[in-house]
């Protein structure tokens, strides 16, 4: 560690905006100087970030003699005169803290204005800053927690490594930069001394999706790097990406670049899960199943897919019309043939993602895919005679369940039934036969909607005369997917054959309405540091998509838990989910498809 030491000194002066390299400061247990001491601000104090501006990252500033000197793109440079301030004393807000700050002038506010396009405030803090930290035992500037931020050049090094894209370190925003370690030294420090100050390690700096924005464009990137890279080796349990080290100054003083970091005392280093959540897959082949049915057989490029569970679904995401859009597809191969996997996609009318990926996903093209997951799943082991009940694309766990079944010689006694519109319309049919020939305990009922007239089989919707082709029904383990009129129906009618209610598991792949009583009320809505105006009537992932933020989903009814986010702070309503166990109900884990809020909400996923 001797040869560790500080690299650059970067200073903010206004929250948010672009930094300024420096070879020295003063630093104050406040921060160091001419650090955020500058805040954009609404009329009512509360404060504007690059979260929801981004564009104000790219304005650029000077310290000069009386004040600072301020440039953008399109505008005449702005000089703000310490001289000039009206220092009335005004409420502010940042974050959960509200404490006086000043106002500056009326030219600096008019000069902001124009480039975020609403009107603001330009605030000071003043000589000293009356917000006071409880946790920290002082004041802090307008940052967002802790006063000074720390990160090595190694640590960035290592994460240009894992990345697909490159990264700078103005994307962090950090104060001090640190060279002559390894990767993430700094995590390790408890105490340390730069010149004539001693700093303490506090925690690590949880990451937000300022990062991702692009720091010579001034746009977030659609490919959410480098949260994305982080998030599979810097993510704590909570799921926050961690990145740098924010520090406290135990004593007022001088530092400087090239000034060696004395470490004074060591910390164990938290301890991140390597995950490798995310694979790129291509695909390798494409199999018209049946009409407008689609199998695309993908093969990893980057990363492993994980052993996972006939039934289960995968979060895919792709580039949209210059955009990422997530969908979740349940996986239609089976887990015992590992070299490939499959997604079964049906043109429906209206499907983006589906109608998308028939049209244009084709052999050498890739996607981003999560690891696969969901409840609705045959067990490991098991000896029950089974019934799978399926319509339309809640055919694919069911080719899923079967190929698992027959890999393992377990089709001894299972009933496939499945109802779909025409001859055209049956999945997979030769092979469906094939599996019938070999398995004698292997039956296959098709019931078509509209049939052909030389159509012998099954005709109309599920109904009790189409249970009463399976044998031995109130003995069966059911598993039933598709549209939510199918499975009421299917319910219904097994009930009344007598199945017990717990024999019977479901996925829903159509949406089920959230009714809410409660009188409308504007609510403010976090999620993953987007801010948006919601409301107390609508679910969490209908108002995620009306303001074009993508969470992941499936069957939008509260069935399936693909659309699983975390609530770390406010109430939301929650109706009991098959999806949600005691567990994850505990951590706050709620649907976003069936999930509606009470107050004002912080949502992670």
């Amino acid at each position: 560690m001797s040869s560790a030491k500080v690299s650059q000194i970067n200073v903010y002066p206004v929250k948010s905006t672009g930094g300024i390299s420096i070879s020295q400061s003063w630093v104050e247990k406040q921060g160091l100087a001419f650090d955020r001491r500058l805040m954009l601000a609404l009329p009512d104090g509360q404060m504007i970030t690059a979260r929801s501006f981004p564009q104000i990252l790219q304005i650029s500033s000077v310290i000069v003699a009386d004040g600072l000197r301020f440039s953008a793109e399109g505008m005449p440079a702005l000089h703000l005169r310490y001289q000039d301030f009206k220092m009335q004393a005004v409420d502010s807000t940042v974050w959960k803290d509200t404490f006086t700050a000043y106002t500056t002038t009326d030219e600096a506010n008019d000069w902001f204005s124009r480039i975020i396009g609403k009107h603001i405030e330009v605030l000071f803090t003043g000589d000293i800053s009356h917000r006071y930290r409880e946790k920290l035992g002082h004041e802090v500037s307008f940052a967002d927690g802790y006063p000074v931020l720390l990160i090595s050049e190694a640590s960035l090094d290592a994460l240009n490594e894992r990345s697909t894209e490159h990264h700078q370190m103005s994307q962090f925003r950090t104060n001090l930069v640190v060279s002559g370690t390894e990767p993430f030294a700094e995590d390790g420090w408890k105490r340390i001394r730069i010149g004539d100050v001693e700093f303490e390690v506090m925690k690590p700096c949880e990451r937000c999706i300022m990062t991702t924005v692009d720091p010579v464009t001034g746009k977030p990137r659609p490919t959410k790097e480098p949260l994305r890279t982080l998030s599979q080796f810097r993510a704590n349990e909570s799921g926050e990406v961690c990145f740098g080290q924010n520090l406290v100054a135990k004593n007022e003083g001088m530092i400087r670049t090239d000034d060696p970091i004395e470490v004074l005392e060591y910390q164990e280093k938290a301890v991140y899960p390597e995950l490798q959540e995310q694979v790129v897959l291509e695909c390798v082949a494409r199999e018209e199943i049946a009409r407008d049915f689609v199998t695309f057989w993908l093969s990893a490029k980057q990363g492993a897919v994980a052993g996972y569970l006939p039934g289960q679904y995968m979060s895919v995401e792709l580039q949209i019309d210059g955009g990422p859009v997530s969908r979740c597809y349940t996986l239609s191969s089976s887990p015992s043939r590992p070299d490939s996997v499959a997604l079964s996609v049906k043109r429906v009318q209206g499907g983006t993602v589906s109608n998308w990926l028939i049209d244009h996903f084709h052999p050498e093209h890739v996607l981003l895919a999560k690891q696969p997951d969901g409840v609705f799943h045959l067990p490991e082991l098991s000896d029950k005679p089974l019934l799978l009940l399926s319509a339309g694309s809640g055919v694919t766990p069911m080719l899923s369940m079967v190929r698992w079944l027959a890999d393992h010689n377990q089709l001894d006694d299972v009933v496939f039934y499945h109802q779909c519109r025409s001859v055209e319309d049956i999945p997979c049919r030769d092979e469906l036969q094939s599996l019938r020939q070999a398995h004698s305990g292997l039956r296959v009922i098709f019931s078509l909607t509209q049939p052909p007239v030389d159509w012998f089989g099954l005709k109309g919707r599920l109904s009790s005369a189409h249970m009463k082709q399976v044998p031995a029904l109130d003995a069966r383990e059911v598993y039933i997917c598709g549209p939510e009129g199918f499975i009421d129906q299917a319910r219904g009618l097994l009930a009344e054959a007598g199945v017990p209610e717990d024999a019977c598991h479901q996925e829903l792949f159509t949406a089920a309405s959230v009714t809410v009583d409660a009188p409308y009320q504007d609510l403010i809505i976090r999620m993953n540091d987007h801010q948006i105006t919601g409301n107390n009537q609508q679910t969490l992932l209908e108002q995620a998509e009306n303001q074009d933020i993508s969470i992941p989903y499936s069957c939008r009814a509260g069935l399936c838990g693909a659309c699983r986010v975390k609530v770390t702070q406010g109430k939301v309503r929650q109706e009991s989910s098959p999806a949600l166990d005691e567990d994850a109900v505990a951590q706050g884990i709620v649907l976003a498809c069936c999930c509606t809020p009470e107050t004002d909400v912080d949502i992670s996923f």
